[in-house]
């Protein structure tokens, strides 16, 4: 093996290495506490399936022995919810796919739970949709958490049967993230132990009736329900995620603020070009304020997409790879994609970008 390809296994490894640790300390407080666990679940699942896919897609290249001993179950779950952190960017799917699978959600939902009460005048006060919000901000709502978890449809009263699938899934990833790791120094405890559960409010609601209040009434359902997906993903890391201080998790949290940075950015471009002509002169001055923002310019410069594909898939691009080293901070990565920052700064801009977009979106969902 020559030198260059040694250094980018190496580099990959200890990548996928610190998103598992992180992984790890993660469900172990969801295993520890499974009754607090289902929202943060919701909100998490994605990204688990994200780091375990691509992780064990990267070790069948650069260790396909020790790949063969980690074959997981739930794989086609974990896959489709690994591809939903792409929002409308998926290039098998794209945003039309997206629209598609909220379609299905929804007529779901309102098929079960709606026309149900035996006294007509009654079934206005029928609802379809729940949410769940964290010190008053979305994180997650059942559409939204069925659109993450790549599983076909979730309504609220299904919360305790759904819980126990979803722990079904979780002790799977929990046993393949647990062999990658287990000869690696513990990181500690997850972003859960610092949460305030008492804060985690729900609501139930009659989605029909509340999407046009939503964002801007020129747009479907199925857009208003993937807007909230977007709002969803960036408050779960604002406000939730945010909470993990520690040192360890430093390199995780910058790689889950930038790709989902960079794909709610990708997906409002494409949401402006498709459909900006029918939205209001306010929906399009939120919109600007943050695709014009100089730290979203940042983020989605030429290069954007190479650091992306880097964090994404942990193997370095080849061109790069010179210039790498074991030794530098984040392996020499930001400096090569961004060169007017270092780890501390980048990770600092895109904390602060987040909250941003974050406040931006609740803002726009208000209008």
């Amino acid at each position: 093996m020559s030198a260059s390809a040694s250094l980018k296994h190496d580099i990959a490894t200890q990548l996928l290495e610190s998103d598992l640790m992180f992984s790890r300390g993660f469900l172990g407080s969801v295993l520890a506490d499974q009754g607090n666990s289902v929202i943060p679940v919701f909100c998490m699942n994605n990204y688990l399936s994200l780091f375990i896919h691509e992780s064990h897609r990267t070790l069948k290249v650069i260790d396909p022995q020790r790949a063969a001993l980690l074959a997981y179950s739930h794989e086609a779950v974990i896959e489709k919810a690994r591809h939903s952190v792409k929002l409308f960017d998926g290039s098998k799917v794209g945003h039309a796919g997206v629209l598609g699978d909220f379609t299905a959600i929804i007529a779901a939902g309102r098929e079960r739970f709606l026309n149900n009460t035996w006294f007509p005048p009654a079934r206005v006060l029928e609802t379809d949709l729940g949410e769940w919000r964290y010190r008053g901000r979305l994180v997650t709502t059942t559409q939204v958490a069925s659109f993450f978890m790549g599983i076909p449809t979730i309504a609220t009263s299904d919360i305790p049967v759904v819980g126990r699938t979803l722990m079904a899934v979780a002790e799977a990833q929990a046993r393949f993230v647990d062999l990658v790791t287990e000869s690696l120094p513990w990181h500690g405890s997850s972003f859960m132990t610092a949460m305030s559960f008492g804060e985690l409010k729900s609501r139930d609601r009659r989605s029909g009736r509340y999407f046009k209040r939503l964002f801007d009434p020129a747009l479907s359902d199925e857009l208003t329900a993937s807007l909230s997906a977007f709002q969803c993903s960036l408050n779960f890391l604002d406000v939730m995620l945010s909470a993990d201080q520690t040192a360890a998790s430093a390199e995780t949290m910058l790689k889950l603020r930038f790709i989902t940075l960079y794909h709610v950015l990708s997906s409002l471009t494409e949401l402006k070009a498709e459909y900006g002509s029918k939205l209001s002169s306010a929906s399009l001055g939120l919109l600007d304020a943050i695709l014009s923002h100089q730290s979203s310019v940042t983020i989605m410069h030429a290069d954007g997409r190479g650091f992306r594909n880097t964090l994404v898939h942990y193997t370095p691009e080849e061109r790069v790879v010179p210039r790498l080293s074991l030794s530098l901070p984040y392996y020499g990565l930001i400096e090569e994609y961004y060169p007017a920052h270092d780890f501390t700064t980048l990770s600092q801009e895109l904390g602060e970008h987040t909250t941003r977009v974050a406040m931006l979106l609740d803002e726009w969902a208000q209008n």
